[in-house]
Order: structure tokens, then sequence, then C-alpha cells
């Protein structure tokens, strides 16, 4: 019988894991160093701003081999010479205070740990630990960078005036126990942590590490797991935000690309630089979204708590008590973008159509024609629509209608006894030519809600179908249409149904009514108009 063996674990007594030269690590360490170093965005504009650029020219960043090679590419079909690191901000006060906490450690404090969270994607990873390590590189400090991705520690040391770069495989938990560690590890070493989806901290063992940890992780699993390994001991945890919209404009200036492009997209991702800066992975993560919202593959959760929603969907923003400071230990939960902003309001606005009705309801509608504006109409019956367009080959079956803006609101309350005669006798009295006034029908008059003259007349409808018999006809005629001159009557539907929407003819009274008057059918976007309306409002409540 064969039996398995499992691996010895690595020791300091066995001498551990084999070091490797990387000649290239300790380029990039002087690289990093001597980066050509400014700032762009104006502080006027933003209080995330400005942002400190370094251009790193360099084939290698630890944690990043393959992505280096790519950006290189990139960088230079530009004409940019190097690869462009965007100091964040809210990166450059988070490396600041961490570097307080890690002196205040190497004096014999407690804290050994600091963490960095943060929506995924929005360089965390990349550009805040290189930013850190250049700040420890400029001192000649020791600094670790783990890569659980590559399953790899890169280890940079000063010697002889210069730095040098080591790496080694991390393939277990005894590695923290190697001699290839233990003499590397120290108070005054650094060791940065970058986690990996669904693998986390991995290997690392806190209670065999000296060195000041700065793990850079999203509120997810990779948190909450790291947070288990090092419970009982004192840390500090800071959240800092997604990218803000100036912030994308600065980035898309400084990589040559268009800003209209970069904000479009930011309409969808938010601000996860990742996903909005390069065009695939900006078409990849729409998919993604669309998946998560419809609840199929959601992909990363955020945590809160034991809340858990997908980070496609919501992200999480740090919640400062000091105005001067970008980052926080306490966040909260948002939506992750106008985009997602948006679907929510729709699922709610349309659980709410139904009780769009009345004048309350019907104050939307109108408040679009009142206004005036230009909209796809559809002319009805479809049947009749076809014919009309195949015989004359014209737009009769859809066309831009012009509704003309109206400068008065005539309106007839249900309240007071006779209102539907004078309304009705109103209507008849205002000419085809004339357009100024948008009468609205009390709520209890049959079968339209609404006209502009005797002419153009508007009924308001939540349903997708409508039923055209005796009480259309009898109105038409009063109003005097004849079939030299039509009426016009025009359906007013929610958007979502216009498509859909049709008529139907009570028996013996489709020809009558076809002959009297003209049916379209005009969608009208609720949801922006009831959404628009408090957006309008959130503006004056804040200046109030």
């Amino acid at each position: 019988v064969l039996q398995q063996q499992t691996p010895a674990m690595e020791t300091e007594e066995s001498g551990g894991p084999k070091l490797t030269e990387n000649p290239a690590g300790g380029d990039y360490a002087k690289a990093l160093v001597e980066a050509e170093k400014r700032e762009a965005g104006d502080a006027k504009i933003s209080e995330l701003l400005p942002m400190v650029l370094l251009t790193v020219c360099t084939s290698f960043i630890p944690g990043f081999t393959k992505f280096v090679e790519q950006e290189a590419r990139s960088m230079m079909d530009k004409g940019i010479k190097g690869i462009v690191t965007f100091g964040r901000k809210c990166f450059v006060q988070v490396v600041g205070y961490f570097r307080k906490l890690r002196e205040e450690y190497i004096g014999g404090a407690i804290i050994q740990i600091c963490t960095l969270a943060g929506q995924s994607g929005i360089g965390k990873s990349l550009a805040f630990s290189q930013i850190y390590m250049r700040e420890a590189f400029i001192q000649g400090e020791k600094v670790a960078f783990y890569s659980v991705r590559e399953d790899t520690i890169y280890l940079f040391r000063m010697e002889d005036g210069k730095y040098t770069c080591q790496q080694a495989e991390v393939n277990d938990h005894g590695f923290w126990k190697t001699k290839a560690w233990k003499t590397f590890d120290g108070r005054s070493a650094h060791l940065i942590i970058d986690p990996a989806p669904s693998q986390g901290h991995k290997y690392f063992k806190v209670h065999l590490v000296e060195a000041f940890v700065v793990y850079l992780t999203s509120p997810n699993s990779e948190l909450s797991n790291f947070e288990k390994e090092i419970r009982g001991l004192t840390f500090k945890r800071f959240f800092v935000p997604t990218l803000a919209i100036e912030e994308s404009k600065v980035i898309a200036t400084e990589l040559k690309e268009s800003q209209s492009v970069f904000l479009e997209r930011f309409q969808r991702t938010g601000g996860k630089l990742r996903d909005f800066i390069w065009k695939d992975r900006y078409e990849h993560f729409k998919a993604c979204q669309d998946n998560a919202w419809a609840g199929v593959q959601t992909g990363e959760y955020v945590h809160l708590g034991d809340l858990k929603v997908s980070s496609r969907i919501f992200s999480d923003q740090p919640s400062p008590t000091d105005e001067t400071l970008l980052y926080s230990e306490k966040y909260v939960i948002v939506a992750q973008s106008e985009w997602v902003k948006s679907k929510i309001f729709q699922v709610h606005a349309a659980k709410h159509f139904k009780n769009f009705t009345g004048l309350d309801g019907e104050k939307w509608f109108f408040a679009k024609i009142y206004k005036g504006c230009k909209l796809l109409a559809r002319r009805l019956p479809k049947n009749l629509a076809d014919a009309k367009k195949k015989k004359k080959n014209d737009d009769r079956e859809i066309k831009m209608h012009e509704f003309p803006a109206h400068s008065t609101l005539k309106t007839f309350s249900d309240g007071v006894e006779g209102q539907i005669d004078k309304c009705r006798k109103h209507i008849k009295q205002v000419a085809e030519d004339q357009k100024a006034e948008l009468t609205v029908c009390p709520t209890n008059y049959p079968p339209i809600d609404g006209a502009t003259n005797c002419r153009t007349l508007y009924q308001v409808t939540i349903s997708s179908k409508k039923s055209v018999g005796k009480a259309y006809v009898d109105e038409l005629k009063f109003f005097g249409a004849s079939k030299s001159k039509k009426a016009r009557v025009f359906f007013l539907v929610p958007q979502s149904i216009a498509e859909y929407f049709s008529i139907s003819f009570a028996k013996d009274f489709k020809k009558i009514a076809l002959e009297l008057a003209e049916f379209w059918v005009v969608g009208i976007d609720l949801i922006k108009m009831v959404e628009d309306a408090q957006k309008k409002k959130s503006k004056i409540t804040a200046s109030s």
C-alpha cells in the first residue's frame, strides 16, 4: 500500500525556501525614489486634489509583473516615458499616519498592524503601496511585499548605499519561521500584504512576525478573515473613498485619454479606477454589473457586519468626523454609481405607478405636456398605422410630435356641481389654432383627461390597452370633429408600456371613431421626471 507523504514544513533549522536575487527589484527601488514627482489638480476644485504623480521608469513592480509589461507598452504608445502612479490625496494622508504609527511601534507602542480598506479597484494595491514604499525607500528602511496572488514575498533592503531585492516562494505557514524571514524581520521592517480574492492573507501568521504590518484589502471576506487572524491584538483600520469625478478628469488628462469617455464610464462604475480606465475592463464590468443587478453571479461582496451586498452594486465610503481628513475608521455602504441609483429609483417608482391615479397622478403626465416638448408618437391602431405606412410610404406609424408650451393651466374641481358640463363647454370654445392653455378635466370626466383645444385631446392611463366606444364618439361629435376636421386623441402612458400599448373598438364604433379622430400613443418618462423633481427638491433643501 502506497502512503501519501506530506511535505515537511520549512523551518529555520531546515534553511527554508531559497532566496533568489532579483536585480530588477533593486532597480525598481532606485527608480521609485528618483521618480519624477509633481502635483496635478486644483485644490480649489475639490478637497480630494491635488494628486501626487510619480512617473516611474521601471520594468518591474512587486506583485504586478504581468501588469507592468502591458502598462509599459501602453505608456510608450502614448509617448509617456515610464509608468504613471497616481498618489491620491487620501493615500498620501494615510501614508503619513501609518508612518507615525510605525515610529511609535518602534518606540515600544503595541499597535503593530494597520489595515487600509476600500472598494476594490481604487488603487490600494498598486498606487498606495508604491507611495508607501517610496517613503520607506527614501529613508533606507527594510520593506517586504507579500503578494498572495503570486505566492511570493519580495524583500528590499539597503546594502552598501543601494537597494537590493530578494524573493522567495511562500508555500506554507512555516515560511515565517525560516532563516530567510527571521534574518529580515524586526520592529523597524515593513511588511506589506496584498491579499488575493478567495485566498485573503493565506499563509501569513501574525504571531510569527515582528515587522510593522500594512494590510491592503476590500471590506469583504479578505478583511473579516484577516481580523480573525489578528483577533486579540490592537490594530488600526482605515477606509478610503472611491475616486471622485474630479480625480478621474485628472487621470484622463495625464493618460491622454478622453475626459468625456471616462465620465461616461464613471456613470456605471462609480469611482472604480480599474474598471473605467480600460475599455475591456469596462465592458467586462458592465456585463458583471448587469448580472449582479439581476441577482446572477453577484461576485465579490462588501461586508457591513452581517450584511453582505454585491460590490458591483454597492460600495463602501469612509465616514470621517474630521473635515480635513479623507479617511476614517468608520464607513457606510452607498450605491455604487449614478446608474445604480437610477436603477434603484426605477424599481421604487415602478411599484408606485399603480397609485398614479386622479389629479395627483395626472399631474406628472401633464407637467411634461404643459412645459412643451418633442416626443415620439405612435399611430393607433397598429393595423391602420401599418397600412397607411405601406400605402403612402411615409412615417404614419411613428413620428416626432411637438407639443407646444402652454402659458395657462385651467383646472376643474370634482367637488363643485356642474363642473363636467362647464369643462366640456370650455374645451369646445377653444379654437383649434389656440394653444396657450392646457385644460385639465375633472377626474370623473368621461372619457378624456385634458385638452389643448377642441381638436387636441388627452387621456392619461397606466393600462396597456384601452377601449374606444360610444363615450369617445359622443365627445368627439360634441367638439365638432368630422371627416374634414379630425380631432387628435393622445394617450399619455408611462414610457415602459408605450411600445406595446394598444386600443380596441366597441362593436359598431370603429369606423365612426376613425372618421372623427386620429389616435396616438405617447410615452412619458415618469421615472426621470420624478427623479429630476427629487433632485431639484434636494438642491432646494440643501441650499435653504
